[in-house]
């Protein structure tokens, strides 16, 4: 005997693809937003209303294609069922769909308890509305799924406007300040910088009324909570670093390499396309010491704490890649191997953007483990490590040679520069065979730059010409005949010159050696002045100069140590005694330059809180630093003023490490005496660091020094005083201060 069975679905199935599926409240917002994107809308918005209340909601609303009775009905309502792996969907909405899981929706149930969906079309004179409880399928696991009620209504509406609108109500979580800005910032990540071209806008906007008093504290932008989301990471990046932009064609038929170096074009060539892949675009950049600081001054965080290589298909990022500590490419193990000689993620940012309804890069359900490793994986990990990294790579070692103030257009200017042509030329044959060449096309300034010197452009010539004969460019070859014969009219100028300047060399070299005499009498005179107070604050100015430098150093020695996996164990508490003594002069000059403290105070019976908040207020930070007293009576507590300024230093330096959008200080009362939490919004403590090590000098997992929290138990410790770290606190990083009260 035989017969059909079929499977029954618990109502359990709400849990597994809802908020156990999606665990993190900034993708919930997304998957949404994504859903908004597929419904061909051009405006999102996303609205927090009376967040500081129990009716606290989220609204994600859009202008999309909205939906009628039938497509809630058989489609919304439809689990893992999704319209937009139809073609013919794709073709309505004239644009590439962002996902086409089918699950995205039950993102509602990781933000809230209940949702309450209206929808209308452009044709219909109706707006409908979903409501559903999520607890309905939370009660008995026995529940078929499908029996579990949905309320269905509509109301009549006869405007023509078509969208969509999600509110989430009875929210799972509070959402701080932090929160958002945390929110404000993933989504800009989450949105391709190209995303918003001018044939199909693309516009998101985060609305938080009740943050909108404390947005116009802001000066920066990016501080703020309102307002429309913005990625311009790379607009800051094109015209200040050497950029790598590698192609595959829509039909796949082609690669094409562009190099620029400080946005001037140096060369592009076409090639054959090895990979079954197509319609994909990569752009990498190399962060130089100035590239990096341009960055963190306009984006308000460090490169490294921002993130390296993002992937994206279809305009919206797939989510892990890119997150800082995340190494898709084995990019940092391969530095390992040659520190000189390959470029690390502390040295690039970039982005790979995937085009198109091709099924052969698919994105895992659980929205937080990237792809599904496909052959088509493989393929793209080659792609980008042998027609991008690399090609940048050897332009950065082997042409600029790792220059921070020169580029290699900037170094032509000097003789020893143009060697470094042939080089360039080199990098374009190494990478692929001559007969898979297409064409190839180079800044012809520089074919004129060469023309001036003979001895170093003779193979530079022969490498163009040698190029431009495999690619039959009767461009090329024109020009180096001609860069030839000017070469030798050039090459007689140069060596009459020559003459000249070693004549008046000599003559500069006597000329100098009496300035310098001139110079040492003047210095001993001025030394022998009196000091004025003017003088001393000259001095102190100094210090803080070289303790800046020392501590720049330090870090140094730690990162080249860490890149070139050397032990310097045995010399480590060395640099942490140079580390506090530097410290000690950073303080030294907030405290006599910036306070009235005396130098002759040793222990201070003064207000905690007062010092603190006159301390922190001299500070220059770029993050929100809030003190909140939670006390009734004053707060006298027996400490060195230097020795405290040193700890608070410690505690906001790890918050900015952390990339940290705001610190807060908070003091209550405990049986010891007076309790200081210190509580960031940082990425928190790493997952590979052991807590119980955490205050051991020396001990760290990230690229720091492991001498901050070390330091800051110190000093505690020292006026009586314990600090502890507190677990429990998941929101970003919590250190509790006991500290006794002065009676």
């Amino acid at each position: 005997m035989s017969e059909i069975l079929h499977f029954k679905i618990s109502s359990g199935l709400k849990n597994i693809i809802g908020r156990e599926l999606i665990n993190d409240k900034y993708i919930a917002i997304f998957e949404l937003v994504k859903n908004s994107y597929d419904a061909d809308a051009h405006n999102v918005s996303i609205v927090f209303d009376n967040i500081r209340s129990q009716d606290a909601t989220i609204t994600i609303k859009d202008n999309g294609n909205g939906m009628s009775r039938d497509d809630i009905i058989n489609k919304w309502l439809f689990v893992a069922y999704s319209e937009k792996r139809n073609p013919s969907y794709r073709d309505k909405i004239k644009r590439s769909v962002a996902g086409a899981k089918g699950v995205g929706r039950f993102s509602c149930d990781r933000l809230g308890k209940s949702v309450r969906i209206e929808t209308k079309t452009n044709t219909e004179k109706i707006r409908h509305i979903v409501s559903i409880k999520w607890s309905d399928f939370e009660k008995n696991s026995l529940d078929n799924f499908s029996d579990i009620n949905v309320h269905y209504s509509y109301q009549k509406d006869s405007s023509s406007m078509s969208g969509t609108s999600i509110i989430i109500s009875d929210l799972r979580e509070n959402w701080s300040r932090s929160d958002l800005l945390q929110l404000k910032k993933s989504l800009a990540q989450m949105v391709n910088p190209s995303a918003t071209k001018q044939y199909d806008p693309f516009e998101i906007k985060l609305s938080v009324e009740d943050e909108i008093q404390d947005d116009k504290k802001e000066e920066e932008e990016r501080n703020k909570v309102n307002g429309i989301i913005r990625n311009n990471v790379f607009e800051v990046l094109n015209r200040k670093t050497i950029q790598i932009k590698v192609c595959i064609s829509e039909d796949g038929k082609t690669i094409s390499s562009q190099l620029y170096d400080r946005g001037i074009y140096i060369f592009k060539t076409v090639e054959k396309n090895e990979f079954s892949l197509k319609d994909i675009s990569c752009d990498l950049y190399f962060l130089n010491r100035i590239a990096k600081l341009n960055f963190t001054r306009i984006m308000g965080v460090e490169a490294i704490n921002y993130g390296s290589i993002f992937v994206y298909k279809n305009s919206f990022r797939i989510y892990p890649y890119g997150e800082p500590g995340q190494d898709f490419f084995d990019i940092d193990q391969r530095k390992q191997q040659g520190y000189k000689r390959f470029l690390g993620t502390r040295e690039l940012i970039g982005q790979i953007e995937i085009n198109g309804d091709t099924n052969d890069l698919i994105e895992t359900s659980s929205r937080n483990n990237g792809f599904i490793r496909t052959p088509h994986l493989l393929e793209l990990r080659q792609l980008f490590i042998e027609y991008v990294l690399k090609p940048l790579e050897k332009y950065v070692v082997n042409i600029v040679r790792w220059g921070d103030t020169e580029s290699f257009i900037d170094s032509a200017k000097t003789t020893d520069a143009f060697a470094n042509i042939p080089s360039i030329i080199k990098m374009v044959k190494s990478r692929t065979k001559k007969e898979a060449y297409i064409s190839i096309d180079y800044n012809h300034d520089i074919g004129a730059i060469l023309s001036q010197y003979k001895s170093k452009s003779s193979e530079a010539i022969k490498e163009l010409k040698d190029l431009a004969y495999a690619a039959d460019n009767q461009e090329i070859i024109k020009q180096t005949v001609e860069v030839e014969k000017q070469t030798q009219k050039l090459v007689e100028r140069v060596q009459e010159a020559n003459q000249e300047v070693q004549e008046s060399r000599e003559e500069l070299e006597q000329t100098q050696k009496q300035l310098d005499i001139t110079k040492r009498q003047a210095l001993t005179l001025d030394a022998r002045a009196n000091l004025t107070a003017k003088d001393a604050i000259d001095a102190m100015h100094i210090m803080k100069g070289y303790a800046d430098t020392i501590d720049s150093l330090i870090d140094e020695v730690y990162d080249v140590a860490k890149d070139m996996a050397v032990d310097i164990t045995p010399i480590k508490p060395l640099l942490n005694s140079i580390a506090q003594v530097s410290s000690k002069i950073m303080n030294s000059y907030n405290l006599v330059i910036q306070t009235n403290y005396s130098a002759g105070t040793d222990l201070s019976h003064d207000d905690i809180i007062t010092f603190i908040n006159n301390y922190v207020s001299i500070l220059r930070q770029p993050m929100n630093i809030e003190i909140i007293n939670l006390r009734e009576t004053k707060t006298a507590v027996r400490f060195n003023p230097l020795e405290m300024s040193i700890i608070i230093d410690n505690i906001i330096n790890n918050s900015k490490k952390a990339n940290a959008q705001s610190l807060t200080l908070i003091f209550e009362d405990c049986d010891f005496g007076v309790l200081i939490r210190c509580r960031d919004d940082g990425y928190g403590i790493n997952q590979s660091a052991d807590p119980n090590r955490i205050f051991e000098s020396g001990y760290s997992t990230t690229a720091g020094t492991g001498i901050g929290l070390n330091t800051i138990q110190k000093y505690t410790k020292k006026i009586g005083g314990k600090v502890v770290y507190n677990s429990d606190y998941k929101t970003g990083f919590e250190l509790l201060l006991y500290l006794k009260l002065w009676t």
